[in-house]
């Protein structure tokens, strides 16, 4: 019996080339030819043949889907019919050159997508050029560059990726021989592309991109077992965004962060020297096509602003750009570079050359302000006023004391403007100030009749020193107040740059509130943030329900556990759900802006709530078809044993028929046989209901397995005979429930003896792997494609059965229920040479080396 369930996606194989030529399209049609012959429904939705013999040979037996034509540029280009293949729903499409551009905005790997989401599986090809991170280095090695590519995260999400690689050598020899392109191409493409140099560099470059996603594969099947000590360290990437240099550094930084497995960040600096480059969307769409994130910071200092950044992201690499035709880019003190590599000792420093004219600094950072941190003048600014005030005046009335009988005090007082003005337009109002009174006092002391003294006897100077001392006090306070202006709409256009950046955030990822929070983080450059719902207790003694909190998302480097922690601000009108960032002294501008964040953030709390009502829905859905599944198992599958008890009793009640001994034994053996298969179904509908319902009892204690298999084998009568066990008593004892693990063994055992050929064993057996050990139940039977294993853990699925002797379809699920609810790990698994493999993975008990922790006990994980 089977029961409806969702399309499935289809499976994508990438048939990945390291150079033109190579074969890849060949083996792409060799696979379609394999898959056919055993019967799989195989067409082709397009090739590119390039006037090949041999592809023309693969393609004659296989179904073509005759292609569209698409006009381009007055010349009728063939693409694939996309509607046509649909409509012929075949099991495998192949699709020859995934990269293609189809027309502006329209490109082949969509079509692929189409086919993917409709349950269709692919087998396609791409070169190693067509990668986008490779774009640029591509140019650099061939010397053209690609104008097909196709983002590296769609090609990396595919479930099968194969290397078809060649030796320079012979792939330079199949052209020789006219079996890449026509011979009159020949010359051309040996001096262009096929040196042998170049071919050796792409080579290189698609060992490497595929080594990276073995990688990937080794993560995902450490993870998957349990393996606690990780086997390489995980970095993180973060590359300076300045607007400039085009996608050069991003693609750079891309092949770094990948090479390394790490998590690639961008950033850009919001500074008050203007606008950034015109390459910076350019720059933060490649970050995010490449799989990284794209994050704003304010700063007036670039070179502690990224610093600051690189410390907080816990960074293990920074990349920036460096024009080379710009004089601030050549080695030496003062430069951007030079500053991390002092302000980051532990931090790897890249420097990218490029070749865009830049006329500021060379490096680029995302739009999100450190609002707490901009300081109103820079330190270094304010220290050259004080040099200015303490050493110019002095230094000024000096010159002008040995120039007294030619300078009159008009003039010493304009150039003591002069430098007044200088020091507040460095240092802002205070040493405005200070110097002007310093300049008064300069003035009156050595330049003013009598000399020496702060009395002054003329009138008019009097007039001409209060004066000076107004204006410098009145021009000082405008240009702080100016300065102050200016870096208040730097932090303005940042603040809006952050908002928007928000509010696309909710509206493209599915989850926003995480990203929201870091954004917010990030934004105003603090330790911590998070989101608390509060929980009530039962009521106390005093009549007072015990209040706490419970934190919804976290972010940073603190834990922030209760609004009383840091600044509270509310996302629910109830008060029940508050925003809490770890700092206390905000401004009200700042205020705003945090209010701003939390509106965000409550839409994207709304939208979460929604998300879960959905899935309770979905939930509850399933729960329906496992009703209706379970009423036509109970009025179908458990009909035949009924009917057969039935059929038996009646018999042997009947008076007017005279049964032999052998009749009667042999009826009553049939109604003995069925109230057993009638015991089983009953009581794996009352497991299954038992898991359902999430009531699984269980009493986790240290199990011998020897013995475990043993009972399980005893409530197998079918098993006698054919299984062979191999379990040693000298294994250590395993962490588990020995009732559930038993039934649970039972089940795979039943099934395993079921699906094996009658002289073919099946084998139990089991062995110590680290502070594992694993079961593995090994039948030579059919086996299950790897599409349809997890197919087979749902309830009420007998995939390709043969009688409805076989039961409910409730065996393997009740399995995987059991399994999970000890903690232990269930796997299919191939058989080398045909057949099913379950393995059991079961925690080891180590004498010595005790292991309090559960990884799999919800109450200790």
């Amino acid at each position: 019996m089977s029961t409806a369930s969702t399309p499935r996606r289809g499976t994508l194989r990438v048939y990945l080339g390291a150079a033109p030529g190579v074969g890849k399209t060949y083996a792409m049609l060799e696979e379609g030819r394999r898959r056919a012959a055993r019967g799989t429904n195989v067409v082709v939705g397009i090739v590119e043949t390039h006037g090949r013999a041999a592809i023309h040979g693969l393609l004659a037996d296989l179904t073509v889907i005759p292609p569209r034509s698409v006009l381009l540029a007055g010349i009728s280009v063939p693409e694939m019919h996309l509607d046509d293949v649909l409509a012929a729903r075949p099991d495998v499409v192949l699709v020859d050159d995934m990269a293609h551009h189809i027309a502006p905005g329209e490109h082949r790997w969509h079509e692929v997508g189409v086919l993917l989401d409709a349950g269709i599986d692919v087998v396609t090809t791409i070169g190693v050029e067509n990668l986008e991170s490779m774009n640029d280095v591509i140019a650099t090695i061939t010397g053209s560059t690609p104008t097909e590519t196709i983002p590296d995260s769609f090609v990396r999400a595919a479930d099968q990726i194969e290397l078809v690689d060649m030796s320079p050598e012979a792939l330079r020899r199949r052209l020789a021989h006219g079996n890449v392109y026509p011979p009159e191409r020949i010359d051309a493409a040996l001096a262009d592309y096929f040196r042998p140099g170049t071919l050796g560099a792409l080579r290189q470059l698609a060992l490497l991109w595929v080594a990276d996603r073995v990688d990937e594969r080794l993560q995902d099947y450490v993870a998957t077992h349990g393996i606690a000590e990780p086997w390489e360290i995980r970095e993180r990437v973060v590359i300076a965004l300045a607007g400039f240099g085009g996608g050069h550094v991003v693609r750079r930084a891309a092949r770094i962060a990948g090479r390394v497995r790490g998590e690639l960040v961008g950033v850009h600096v919001v500074t008050d020297r203007g606008e950034p480059g015109p390459d910076l969307e350019l720059q933060r769409r490649l970050v995010t096509e490449l799989g990284g994130v794209y994050r704003e910071v304010v700063g007036d200092d670039v070179a502690r602003a990224l610093a600051g950044f690189a410390r907080v992201e816990q960074a293990t690499q920074l990349v920036l750009g460096a024009n080379r035709r710009a004089p601030g880019s050549r080695r030496g003190k003062g430069t951007i570079a030079n500053a991390l590599v002092d302000e980051l000792g532990h931090i790897d420093v890249h420097v990218i050359g490029t070749d865009a004219p830049s006329s500021r600094a060379n490096f680029s950072l995302p739009h999100v302000p450190h609002l707490r941190r901009v300081v109103p003048v820079k330190p270094r600014l304010r220290a050259s006023a004080w040099v200015l005030c303490l050493v110019g005046l002095p230094l000024l009335t000096l010159v002008l004391t040995a120039l007294r009988r030619h300078v009159s005090l008009g003039s010493a007082l304009l150039l003591d403007l002069c430098v007044v003005l200088g020091v507040a337009t460095l240092g802002g109002l205070l040493p405005g100030l200070v110097a002007s009174a310093f300049a008064f006092a300069l003035t009156n002391w050595f330049l003013t009749e009598p000399l020496h003294t702060l009395t002054v006897n003329d009138a008019q100077n009097v007039v001409a020193l209060a004066v000076f001392v107004a204006v410098t006090v009145v021009v000082g306070i405008i240009v702080d107040r100016s300065a102050g202006r200016s870096r208040e709409a730097v932090r303005a256009r940042a603040e809006a740059g952050a908002l928007a950046r928000s509010a696309a955030t909710l509206v493209g990822a599915h989850d926003p509130l995480p990203e929201l929070l870091e954004q917010l983080r990030t934004t105003f450059g603090l330790e911590a943030a998070a989101v608390l719902e509060r929980q009530t207790g039962p009521v106390g003694a005093g009549g007072a329900a015990k209040v706490s909190w419970w934190p919804t998302v976290l972010v940073g480097t603190r834990e922030l556990l209760d609004p009383s922690d840091g600044t509270a601000v509310d996302l629910a009108e109830d008060g029940s759900v508050r925003l809490v960032v770890s700092t206390e002294a905000l401004g009200p501008d700042q205020l705003e802006v945090l209010r701003a964040f939390a509106d965000q953030l409550s839409v994207a709390l709304q939208g979460r709530k929604l998300r879960a009502d959905a899935a309770n829905a979905e939930v509850l859905a399933e729960a329906n078809a496992l009703r209706t599944a379970l009423l036509q198992a109970v009025s179908h599958d458990l009909r035949t044993p009924l009917s057969s008890i039935k059929a038996s009793a009646s018999g042997l009640l009947q008076t007017d028929v005279q049964f032999s001994d052998e009749d009667r034994t042999a009826l009553l053996v049939n109604i003995d046989d069925a109230s057993d298969r009638l015991d089983g179904m009953v009581r794996d509908l009352l497991d299954m209901s038992r898991l359902q319902a999430g009531v699984v009892g269980r009493a986790t204690g240290h199990v011998a397995l020897e013995e475990v298999v043993a009972a399980a084998l005893s409530t197998v009568p079918a098993s006698i005979g054919r299984v062979i066990v191999s379990v040693s008593e000298s294994l250590p004892l395993v962490h588990a429930d020995s009732g559930l693990l038993s039934r649970a063994l039972a089940n795979l055992i039943s099934n395993a003896v079921a699906w094996s050929p009658p002289d073919a064993d099946v084998r139990v057996d089991a062995g110590l792997v680290g502070n594992f050990v694993d079961v593995r139940i090994v039948d030579r039977g059919p086996g299950i494609p790897v599409a349809e294993r997890d197919r087979m853990f749902v309830p009420f699925q007998r995939l390709g059965d043969r009688s409805n002797d076989a039961g409910v379809g409730l065996g393997m699920a009740i399995a995987r229920g059991f399994i999970d609810a000890i903690g232990a790990h269930l796997e299919a698994e191939d058989t080398p040479g045909g057949g099913l493999t379950m393995s059991i993975r079961l925690r080891a008990v180590l004498d010595s080396a005790p292991d309090p922790f559960d990884p799999f006990d919800p109450a200790t994980s």
